[in-house]
């Protein structure tokens, strides 16, 4: 009790400006986060059941992005709704024996859940690097097994850094977080700029080999069609750069600075965009890949037409 009430305490003061002097900020964030749950839960549940049925799709890569999708959909169903009543408690008193539970939920849920949407992003990323470099080796290397192990490492690892911000260190925990973030998006930089440079030089080759023997035609559909999964799941990491690295740079000025009304204020507006990433998702599997496209559209066809 003692230990999670100094959590309490060191999370609502630091990141959290008492309610007269953000008030309009907190009203705000909570209604965009009432319309962010509706999109998060059904957008992310129709891309989980429209990539079940998708046939064009390897199964690996298929993995990493229902995983990412469950991920996101688990934030629909759980950090939308715990934001919304965590400011809404903090709107009534900004102590920490009238939030602490819901806060604590909060704070342990979606610090959860973007560490492993931040792992899976990577790992898709890396994925689709090896499928177009390693060609038929790819399949004997990376298999279903092992993307379900590496997915459920990337849980634990996770759930262990919560571990250590609750019941060891909070301030160990950050710096943990930092330079596993920092670290992380480098990592991801990098991955996603040889995804594209080797998908480019990919894209020109097959492109050349336009007239080709029926066998080397289909070798060079399946290799055309890995190239251009990995383009398209390079805007997976564009839409998650953009939705968490102004969280990672706020919080990162915050616990340099020490908490102000204004860096509060800011980084609420950064949760909300960093929570945004689980809506955005779907929409760019959605536009990017035809065949979820096409399934989404015919399941919503024989729906209305049914009713």
């Amino acid at each position: 009790m003692g230990v999670t009430l100094d959590l309490c305490e060191e999370v609502l003061f630091k990141f959290y400006a008492k309610a007269e002097h953000v008030d309009s900020v907190y009203i705000a964030m909570c209604i965009l986060n009432g319309l962010l749950t509706f999109t998060a839960i059904f957008g992310n549940a129709a891309i989980i059941f429209a990539l079940q049925k998708a046939s064009s799709i390897p199964t690996t890569a298929k993995i990493l992005m229902q995983s990412l999708a469950v991920t996101d959909l688990s934030s629909g169903f759980f950090t939308h709704p715990l934001y919304i009543a965590v400011v809404a408690r903090i709107r009534q008193s900004h102590e920490c024996k009238h939030v602490q539970e819901v806060l604590m939920a909060f704070f342990v849920i979606s610090t959860v859940l973007v560490s492993v949407s931040f792992q899976v992003v990577t790992l898709i990323g890396i994925d689709r690097f090896l499928s177009i470099t390693l060609h038929l080796r790819y399949n004997q290397l990376v298999t279903p097994k092992r993307i379900i192990a590496v997915v459920a490492g990337a849980w634990v690892f996770s759930l262990s850094n919560v571990f250590v911000v609750v019941f060891i260190e909070i301030r160990v925990g950050e710096i943990v977080l930092l330079v596993f973030c920092y670290v992380g998006i480098l990592s991801l930089c990098i991955v996603n700029f040889k995804v594209y440079s080797v998908a480019r030089r990919h894209q020109a080759i097959i492109q050349s080999q336009a007239q080709v023997t029926a066998h080397h035609l289909s070798n060079t559909t399946n290799s055309a069609r890995n190239v251009n999964l990995a383009v398209k799941v390079l805007y997976v990491f564009v839409v998650f750069l953009f939705c968490n690295l102004p969280y990672l740079i706020i919080l990162t000025v915050l616990l340099i600075s020490g908490p102000n009304v204004v860096l509060q204020g800011t980084i609420q507006f950064s949760t909300v965009l960093m929570m945004l990433n689980s809506s955005l998702n779907p929409v760019v599997f959605g536009l990017k890949m035809k065949e979820i496209r096409q399934i989404i559209k015919r399941e919503l066809k024989m729906l209305f037409h049914s009713t």
